[in-house]
């Protein structure tokens, strides 16, 4: 990815500039080129920002909703794999760190209702919406799985060095060579809780925000959308709670959050004239307790990486399993991992 500046002269002799940002498919070799070469990921977001995108929009501002995304500039993929697109930042636009209040995680909850929503609309008034934006980007976790195990293993060695986690060895063990299946299939469209378009990858560095003055989060818009897919709404609500808030925030105010967006898409649904049957809320947290694969994967192999500086993070070596626990010295790891262990063997998410 990269960013420049185009300086351009209309036909009428007027000269202006437009900051852009340039999204190239990988070319040297390594595991982030090995990820990418095959599939549609390229393909899909070019389809997302050229054709769904402003369809949503269009719909939401119907019915008097705001919905932002960086404008398409071009896009491509011949000779060469490439997206172009506005760079929002001048229009003050920014990314940021781990959200720390409930007030400032609303416009996040209110942007990916409306996403989701807008898709269940469109799929209702187009049958082959969902087919081709199928759900099969799980099957890329495979790629993933040199991670995984190096996760694991950092887990229980980090584990066996301290008794209070003695009682959670052995289910760990069980569960080192089945994670990676029980979340591609947590990753398949649900029978039992209406389906949406997932921006699959809703995480703090795909999120923009407009601030206050006094630097409080006042709107929020997502980036990045490679690997959207039509499957159950948790894998974007799992994303919220375990990869966009603080621990404590997640620890504080989860069912609200869980609420609010629930009362956001049933509202968003019935007045872009959804026909069908909303899913509960009840049936949301028991989607959310079936799925919950996919919140052990974000702690397993993700939640270590909150305790460094992601700027620094050598995410080819993290992608291929290499680099050692960067939060095994915290308190605050070793407490957070006991509680949500303990959380998921008393679930059944884990086995004993």
């Amino acid at each position: 990815m990269y960013r420049t500046t185009i300086h351009y002269r209309c036909q009428q002799g007027k000269e202006a500039s437009v900051d852009v940002i340039m999204k190239i498919k990988p070319y040297q070799p390594g595991l982030k080129k090995d990820v990418l070469e095959e599939g549609d990921l390229f393909h899909r977001e070019i389809r997302i920002y050229s054709q769904v995108l402003p369809e949503m929009k269009r719909r939401l501002e119907e019915i008097g909703e705001t919905f932002n995304y960086p404008r398409l500039i071009y896009a491509s993929e011949k000779p060469h794999t490439i997206l172009i697109l506005e760079d929002v930042n001048a229009k003050g636009w920014q990314t940021g760190g781990y959200i720390t209040s409930f007030e400032e995680v609303v416009p996040a909850i209110k942007a990916i209702a409306k996403f989701h929503a807008a898709s269940v609309v469109m799929e209702q008034d187009d049958s082959s919406f969902a087919n081709r934006h199928r759900c099969d980007v799980a099957d890329k976790f495979k790629a993933l799985d040199g991670m995984l195990k190096k996760s694991f293993n950092d887990l229980l060695d980090f584990m066996r060095s301290t008794e209070e986690f003695a009682h959670l060895v052995l289910p760990v063990q069980k569960l080192q060579g089945k994670l990676l299946h029980h979340l591609i299939e947590s990753y398949r469209p649900s029978s039992e809780c209406i389906n949406v378009l997932v921006h699959g990858d809703f995480h703090s560095k795909n999120l923009l925000h407009q601030q206050r003055p006094n630097g409080q989060v006042q709107d929020t818009m997502l980036i990045d959308y490679q690997i959207c897919s039509w499957t159950t709404p948790v894998v974007d609500l799992y994303y919220l709670l375990d990869t966009i808030v603080d621990q404590s925030v997640k620890e504080q105010h989860r069912d609200a959050m869980v609420y609010l967006y629930y009362e956001e898409i049933r509202r968003l649904l019935r007045q872009l004239g959804w026909l069908g049957r909303v899913t509960s809320l009840q049936e949301l947290h028991i989607e959310l307790l079936r799925k919950g694969a996919i919140e052990l994967f974000h702690y397993v192999a993700l939640y270590p990486y909150r305790f460094v500086d992601r700027s620094k993070i050598d995410f080819e070596a993290l992608l291929s399993g290499k680099g050692s626990n960067p939060a095994a010295s915290s308190p605050v790891y070793r407490r957070v991992m006991r509680e949500v262990l303990t959380k998921f063997l008393h679930q059944g998410v884990m086995e004993p």
